[in-house]
């Protein structure tokens, strides 16, 4: 059996080595500006196609797409993924040669250990058969693919995030059956999990629009609902892998974490479809919470990929906005900074990242442009909630103003002594806090006229 290593010790010798000198142990590399490049091993390469990027600890080859799912094989771009494509070894074997290679002695490893771990291989190996087979069954479905090309997705995001369709044909995932599934990896890049989105056949769809029409509520689009695997969670899936928790993973963390570290900063969202719609518009460093409140583990998770700040871009509504205050008080008691991108009343970051052009740097430029402190926030939430009242009570109070001016005006005019009522005028002047001229020529317009002066 393949010795099997915690994740904190394999994080550890990630985060210690260099990805330059490792390649540079089975490559000749040459530096061009910020970045290295190299011939590519993966492949029979006669010009330097292989990019390795120091500040992201990252490689690709331009040529062969090692270093990215355009590849069959070397698909992760991280330092264990060179290492497992070039000695052609598992996860295991990558630890120990990059354990050997900085010096760093192995843990030990309990039995109890060894056999969690086995359990957790096998799992992932599991998921990951299961993806790959939802992921070509997807691609041969017109109407799959249909849908989410009329999301605004295309093929090349349905390849880097391993959209797929489902089918029933093992017994954990045979919920998933025709339905566009969404592949949940964890920090390292392990297929743990699968969610789906439901696939309503017409007659279904019609139904519920029929019964949103006669309730008076706002028709869906075709194949909006979602469902998960479970009956008691509608919206994300869970499995029958005990370890498996929502509230320990983020959605697209895998991908985010290079970029995260790269930026100091994440964002902060909802869904899956808003994370897929971030990266593709330039915002690679977003994560997304699946759903659920931003968690002390997903916070964790943050601060492990180099998070020193952490921009919340939560949905447009009153549950959006809870959520904020949430998640910036988890966020601030754990050391990151909390910002908030706060969304007009009815959007989310979907379809935000629609009114932008994905081709330039627009939408980043948004989120820098409309990204302020929690506390800037909080203000001006208190300003939008009381605004309207203040307004109502300000024109109640000038209505009183008013009136209250009338009987002023009917008691100085009359005062028939011109020194005597310029002695009240003055009084009058003080006490309500009116210019004294303003007073008398209301005084004046009324003992002419008759009537008060139109203010």
């Amino acid at each position: 059996m393949s010795a099997f290593y915690p994740d904190n010790f394999k994080s550890e010798l990630k985060e210690k080595a260099d990805i330059v000198q490792v390649i540079s142990q089975f490559a000749t590399l040459t530096p061009m500006g910020s970045n290295v490049f190299g011939i590519c091993p993966f492949h029979n390469d006669h010009s330097p196609s292989m990019q390795i990027r120091p500040d992201t600890q990252t490689f690709y080859c331009h040529a062969c797409g090692a270093g990215s799912k355009n590849h069959s094989t070397v698909q992760a771009s991280d330092v264990y993924g060179f290492l497992k494509g070039i000695l052609n070894v598992n996860m295991g074997g990558a630890i120990e040669w990059l354990s050997s290679f900085l010096n760093i002695p192995l843990p030990p490893m309990n039995p109890e250990e060894a056999k969690r771990e086995n359990i957790r291989s096998q799992w992932v190996q599991y998921c990951e058969e299961s993806g790959r087979r939802f992921h070509d069954r997807l691609l041969e479905s017109t109407e799959g693919l249909n849908y989410l090309y009329n999301r605004g997705f295309d093929i090349n995001d349905i390849k880097l995030w391993n959209l797929g369709l489902g089918d029933d044909q093992v017994y954990d995932f045979r919920n998933t059956k025709d339905r566009i599934v969404f592949s949940l990896y964890d920090y390292w890049g392990n297929l743990v999990s699968f969610t789906g989105r439901v696939l309503l056949p017409d007659n279904v769809f019609k139904a519920k629009n029929d019964q949103l029409k006669s309730d008076n509520k706002p028709t869906i689009v075709k194949y909006l609902d979602r469902i998960g695997l479970k009956k008691d969670d509608p919206n994300y899936a869970n499995h029958p892998y005990p370890e498996f928790v929502k509230g320990d993973h983020l959605y697209g963390i895998h991908i985010a974490k290079d970029f995260i570290r790269r930026f100091g900063v994440a964002i902060i969202v909802e869904g899956w479809t808003d994370i897929i719609k971030l990266h593709k518009y330039g915002a690679q460093h977003a994560v997304a919470t699946m759903g659920v409140a931003l968690t002390l583990n997903q916070v964790k998770l943050l601060k492990r990929a180099g998070a020193k700040s952490a921009i919340i871009m939560r949905d447009g509504d009153p549950a959006g906005e809870a959520a904020i205050q949430r998640d910036s008080k988890i966020l601030k008691e754990n050391g990151i900074e909390p910002l908030v991108l706060a969304l007009s009343p009815g959007l989310d970051p979907c379809t935000v990242c629609d009114n932008f052009n994905m081709v330039d740097d627009s939408f980043v430029r948004f989120i820098e442009r409309y990204t302020i402190p929690v506390n800037q926030y909080r203000l001006k939430r208190i300003y939008q909630e009381t605004h309207d009242e203040i307004v109502y009570h300000q024109s109640r109070i000038s209505g009183l103003q008013n009136e209250r001016m009338r009987k002023v005006i009917e008691v100085l005019s009359s005062i028939e002594d011109p020194v005597e009522k310029d002695i009240y005028v003055r009084q009058a002047s003080e006490l309500f806090g009116i210019n004294y001229e303003s007073i008398q020529a209301h005084v004046s317009h009324y003992q002419e006229k008759g009537v008060f002066m139109v203010r």
